[in-house]
């Protein structure tokens, strides 16, 4: 592919099947929390396979930068209808599992903490360095969706100042961006580290690690890396690199955060590499050569992977407090019941099967029908977007 060919626009399936390996990671990583394995050297391998934490670290970068990736690729005319499709996409689904999470947590003798619920309800919780609103949510993976609302209200001014770049920049643009992000924990080092020790995450400086992984601004670096991934892909600048090149860069990165300090570990480093991945993945789909991430299977895990997202933490962990005759409460309170490593495993796999059923059936009954009815375009808004594309894959936040 030259500089100067156009590409042609596409749906680009694969990356669908690819969120579904992303949510994988997620679910794989808090599995780690429910501690499910009696035998003590089987558990502590299992954290060190995900490294504490980082294997889901690595998730939700991917998500951002392909939340911006996507969006760019599928951008339609009309700033008001992309935000109400958008709020749609969010809401209905967020709202109606944080009812369910509200009513364990009552079954479970908690007192529901205002403040906290609150800003969980309106995903407004990043917004401040409180350990308290990170650390007593309804549904702790809203957090992110916190990051996406920014994300989105920006969008149409991040579009149209990511399409004004001339194609023969975009590269030094991602690789500005990209060096930013990594340069968040050095410069963050002189006002931030010396604060108190994290409640969330148990290391270091909490209000640093708060603006590392949590504060919308700097996560939103890597949504706009991945509206700049997307024009150069677009724009036929892409220099091809194959699938399994970009994802040995993913696992050479995942393997240096062994050795790197804890503050790199939370998403600078992830950024580059993820926007590699995306861009083999988008190109190979593009050049018909993807034969696995496409396939109906993975495109359907993928479809379900916002609602996965959703509710994955209330049904694994409230399947796992049922074995012990428990709800859960606040930061997965509750006694836990541990196996062998086959029934242990068995439990996990079970909980991974529930949570695509549970998925599927948010989607279904929820989300689908709000996308039906409200999200259709009444008015023409005010032109944040340019011309359109034709049809990508959907945004699964």
């Amino acid at each position: 592919m030259t500089a100067t060919q156009e590409v042609t626009p596409g749906n680009l399936s694969s990356l669908t099947g690819l969120r579904a390996v992303g949510m994988l990671f997620v679910f794989v990583a808090h599995g780690a929390a429910a501690s499910v394995f009696a035998d003590k050297g089987v558990a502590a391998g299992y954290n060190t396979l995900i490294d504490n934490g980082v294997l889901g670290f690595l998730a939700v970068s991917f998500f951002f930068v392909l939340s911006g990736f996507v969006l760019t690729w599928s951008a339609r005319p009309g700033a008001r209808r992309f935000w109400r499709r958008r709020l749609l996409r969010v809401f209905p689904n967020h709202l109606v599992v944080l009812v369910v999470s509200a009513l364990t947590f009552v079954a479970a003798g908690e007192t529901i903490r205002l403040v906290p619920a609150v800003a969980n309800v309106f995903l407004v919780q990043n917004w401040w360095p409180d350990a308290d609103l990170m650390y007593y949510q309804l549904n702790g993976p809203t957090w992110t969706l916190s990051v996406e609302l920014l994300c989105y209200a920006a969008f149409p001014l991040l579009y149209a100042l990511v399409n004004r770049i001339k194609p023969g920049r975009l590269w030094f643009w991602l690789a500005g961006v990209g060096l930013l992000a990594l340069a968040m924990p050095l410069l963050s080092e002189p006002f931030l580290a010396g604060y108190g020790p994290s409640k969330v995450f148990g290391v270091g400086s909490w209000p640093q690690q708060w603006f590392l992984y949590f504060f919308p601004v700097t996560r939103s670096l890597e949504f706009v890396l991945g509206m700049i991934l997307c024009r150069i892909v677009q724009t036929g600048r892409w220099v091809r690199v194959p699938v399994a090149v970009s994802a040995l860069c993913v696992l050479a990165v995942y393997v240096a955060l062994y050795f790197l300090p804890q503050n790199f570990v939370f998403a600078a480093l992830y950024p580059i590499p993820m926007a590699l991945l995306i861009g083999s993945v988008a190109t190979s789909d593009l050049a018909g050569r993807s034969r696995v991430m496409n396939s109906r299977l993975m495109v359907r895990l993928g479809d379900l992977s916002f609602a996965f997202y959703i509710v994955h933490i209330p049904v694994l962990f409230s399947v796992h407090a049922a074995f012990a005759g428990e709800w859960v409460g606040y930061a997965n309170h509750y006694t836990r019941t541990q196996w062998n490593t086959p029934t242990g495993i068995a439990f996990l796999v079970g909980a991974y099967l529930l949570c695509v059923l549970a998925a599927w059936v948010l989607r279904t009954v929820v989300e689908i029908p709000a996308m039906r009815r409200w999200g259709g375009s009444r008015t023409r808004g005010a032109s944040g977007l340019s011309r359109p594309k034709a049809p990508g894959p959907q945004l699964q936040a």
